[in-house]
């Protein structure tokens, strides 16, 4: 047989079981078995025993114990990457050393440059010649940092030594501020870094030494110095405070603020704060142990603290005491309330596990401040408060009890005297002090449907006063005085909807009619004494009020009907109200007979008509207004315009104005011990105010915002409160300068000028815009926002 013939009988021998197979194939899937036979299980490395992979453009491997990689040289293990032009590696230490455009990588926070490096892959000990340390930004700090250094030891995995060092938060190329030291340690677990024998640097020049000096690195909460504010004004002379931030515990800390004044001497102020699960609160204490200009000792403290005792039972204080009534004008920076006339000395006690009850027992002071008229201390005040609405909305019971004793303010004057409604007596004692009890139980039915509500109320004022044994001197008849009035209304309204377009955009219109119809009969109050209250200010929140007065002492009688009309423009899409338009007016049948000391009665049988608006325009722009307009006259009586533009944060201006022709106040003149005071040196008058207020925060370049606020009178011509701002912001530091202006007094003003260097990273003390954050509404500090 020839060969040929053989070799092909043999190859198809050998493909019939393939040609078979290839036609199961089609019928029936071929599919792969485990092999039971040859299983590997690869078991998980300790971090010391993790594989080193090393790679580069030549890799030069001796005897399995050295390996050598030049050209694009990498070496990975775990986390830590290292890359440099060669890598030389002892498998036996596992150590690496590494040349030339030497980087380093760990985890992804942490790089390393330098010409030279050396490190264990298992302990990750080692060290870099002239190297720069970056750490990666973060959410807490989105500026990141870098450190340089003449040589950096690594101790472990999460701490580094450096020699011959810098910190900054600037970039590369910029080392507008740094750190200088000779030593430097960085602890990524504790996300501190210590420099020893420390200077600050900024643009070149030494603005502070320390011994040693602590900053966050990840930019959390660490002890250490917060920026220092520099100033000086016309009150305190040159004026320099250092803030040291206290990190005690992650719900503990405090902020020590030594302070110098030139022209008074050293203060100290201190700011703890506290919060644990149960109460958390702030003690802030300030002490100058010897004015210069006073020859005495002054100080302030607060005292904020609130406590949940059990459930359903709280405590709240809130104490500010000063040492004189002048402390604040005379020690007052930026960095202090201004025009306070009143500090707070109240505590609460709550309790609200009764359903339907609101009870809470509080006392109530004021220290008086300089200008300001001595209030009552109400030692104790009880409030229990019932309200019960009917499961099926068919009435509403509410029930307000009030307890309070009120005792004298305690001027200390001689003889029998009168002064702002209060008679003391030769001991000192306000004959006028007394004990009232208010208690106002009423019963509301209630009808509305969807486009109507009818409110029917009627209740019983009781009020009763205790005087003191001095009454009959006070000429009062009678050491106990009641009054019981019965208080009836009803409040009626209608609501009506339409489609409607309005400057090329389409709303949902509302029209709102409500007629407020009040009856109380009158009581002669003219013997009564004022503890509390006050003339209500006539405007769109209290033209559906029961009472004109603040406060129990006074309940005018009324036989009056209030008329009002609003109109709303709501967007269909966003069911935002973007323009809000009112108009009301009250109407007297019987003349109101209830007075105040000094005050006159109405002559009128209808009020000043109060027209509100309020818009809010394409999201920017914020614009309101109230007037009051007398229907007699048809003069305005008071005037106020509050515009806001904001397109952005950190842009932003107001604008407010008013204007009240018939603005009340009362006239005293200045209480000194020996004085004698009857009803005659007590004058009632009426001053206009018209004043402008215009504040703003308006970013005028990348990098510089102005800030400012301005109250002017246009009727003295005078600027009653300035107040001019500017931050410069180089994102890893800020510039801030202040300058101000304000009134201590009709004849005295008080000027300062502050500035602020904030160095990012280190923290941030006191701000001395912090009174542009209270005055201006939406104001946004510029290291905070992406100026564009």
């Amino acid at each position: 047989m020839p060969p040929f013939l053989i070799r092909g009988l043999f190859a198809l021998i050998f493909m019939l079981p393939l040609i078979t197979m290839a036609d199961d194939a089609i019928d029936t899937p071929l599919t792969l078995q485990p092999s039971k036979k040859y299983r590997l299980s690869v078991p998980p490395l300790p971090d010391n025993e993790q594989v080193v992979f090393i790679r580069g453009d030549h890799v030069v491997s001796q005897n399995g114990f050295v390996a050598q990689a030049d050209g694009h040289a990498e070496a990975r293990r775990g986390g830590l990457s290292l890359f440099a032009d060669h890598i030389y590696f002892k498998q036996k230490t596992n150590t690496i050393e590494a040349t030339d455009n030497v980087h380093m990588v760990k985890d992804n926070v942490i790089t390393v440059d330098g010409p030279h490096g050396v490190l264990n892959m298992d302990t990750h000990q080692g060290y870099f010649d002239n190297p720069t340390l970056f750490y990666a930004p973060t959410p807490e700090r989105p500026l990141g940092s870098r450190v340089n250094a003449a040589l950096m030891n690594f101790l472990n995995d999460h701490q580094e030594h450096a020699l011959d060092s810098s910190y900054t938060t600037c970039p590369v190329g910029r080392n507008d501020w740094s750190i200088n030291t000779t030593s430097m340690d960085l602890n990524q677990e504790t996300n501190k870094g210590t420099a020893h024998n420390a200077t600050i640097d900024f643009m070149g020049a030494p603005i502070l030494y320390a011994p040693q000096i602590t900053f966050p690195l990840n930019g959390s909460r660490q002890s250490g110095f917060l920026s220092p504010t520099i100033g000086a004004s016309t009150s305190t002379g040159q004026d320099y405070a250092v803030p040291y931030y206290f990190n005690i515990a992650p719900n503990l800390d405090d902020t020590l603020t030594p302070r110098t004044m030139s022209a008074r001497g050293i203060q100290l102020g201190n700011d703890f704060r506290y919060l644990e699960p149960t109460f958390s609160g702030e003690l802030v204490t300030e002490i100058l142990p010897h004015d210069a200009q006073t020859n005495t000792s002054r100080w302030f403290y607060s005292w904020k603290n609130n406590l949940s005792i059990a459930p359903g039972v709280g405590l709240s204080a809130d104490i500010e005491q000063v040492s004189d009534p002048n402390y604040f004008n005379d020690l007052s920076s930026l960095l202090a309330p201004m025009a306070l006339a009143y500090l707070p000395r109240n505590i609460n006690l709550t309790y609200n596990r009764i359903p339907d009850w609101n009870i809470n027992v509080q006392s109530i002071s004021y220290q008086t401040l300089f200008g300001a008229t001595p209030q009552y201390r109400m030692e104790p005040q009880i409030n229990a408060n019932y309200s019960h609405l009917d499961t099926n909305g068919t009435y509403q019971i509410d029930a307000t009890n009030q307890y309070t004793s009120f005792i004298s303010p305690g001027y200390y004057i001689n003889g029998n005297s009168i002064y702002n409604g209060i008679v003391y007596n030769a001991a000192q004692q306000s004959v006028t002090s007394a004990d009232r009890f208010v208690s106002y139980p009423s019963i509301t039915i209630p009808f509305h449907n969807s486009f109507s509500f009818l409110k029917i109320k009627t209740g019983v004022n009781l009020t009763q006063y205790n005087l003191t044994e001095f009454a009959n001197q006070a000429g009062y008849p009678s050491s106990t005085l009641t009054r019981v009035l019965p208080i009836t209304s009803v409040d009626s309204g209608l609501t009506f909807e339409r489609d409607d377009s309005l400057f090329g955009h389409s709303y949902t219109q509302t029209l709102e009619p409500r007629l407020y119809y009040l009856y109380i009969p009158y009581k002669n109050q003219s013997q009564y004494p004022v503890f509390d209250s006050s003339l209500a200010n006539f405007d769109s929140t209290t033209i559906f009020s029961e009472n004109q007065f603040n406060g129990y002492d006074r309940i005018n009688n009324a036989n009056q009907l209030t008329a009002a009309v609003t109109s709303r423009f709501i967007n269909p899409t966003s069911q935002i109200e973007e323009l809000r338009l009112m108009l009301g007016q009250r109407f007297y049948f019987v003349q109101n007979q209830v007075l105040l000391p000094g005050e006159a009665p109405y002559p009128y049988s209808v009020s000043d008509y109060i027209a509100e608006a309020s818009a809010n325009i394409y999201n920017h722009w914020k614009l309101s207004g109230t007037l009051d307009l007398n229907a007699q006259t048809h003069q305005t009586e008071q005037i106020y315009i509050y515009g806001n533009y904001s397109p952005a944060p950190g842009k932003l201006v107001n604008v407010g104005y008013q204007n009240n022709i018939n603005q009340f106040f009362t006239i005293n003149p200045t209480i000194t011990p020996a004085q004698v005071y009857n009803n005659t040196t007590q004058t009632f008058a009426f001053f206009p105010i018209r004043q402008w207020d215009v504040s703003t925060e308006w970013p005028v370049t990348s990098h510089v915002s102005v800030l400012g606020r301005v109250s002017y009178s246009t009727i003295i011509n005078q600027v009653m409160q300035g107040l001019m701002g500017i931050e410069y912001n180089q994102d890893c530091w800020a510039l801030r300068l202040v300058s101000t202006r304000f009134a201590v007094s009709s004849i005295q003003t008080n000027s300062a000028f502050f500035i602020q260097l904030e160095l990012g990273g280190l923290g941030l003390g006191q701000n001395p815009l912090q009174s542009l954050l209270l005055n201006i509404p939406g104001y946004v500090k510029t290291t905070d926002i992406n100026t564009p």
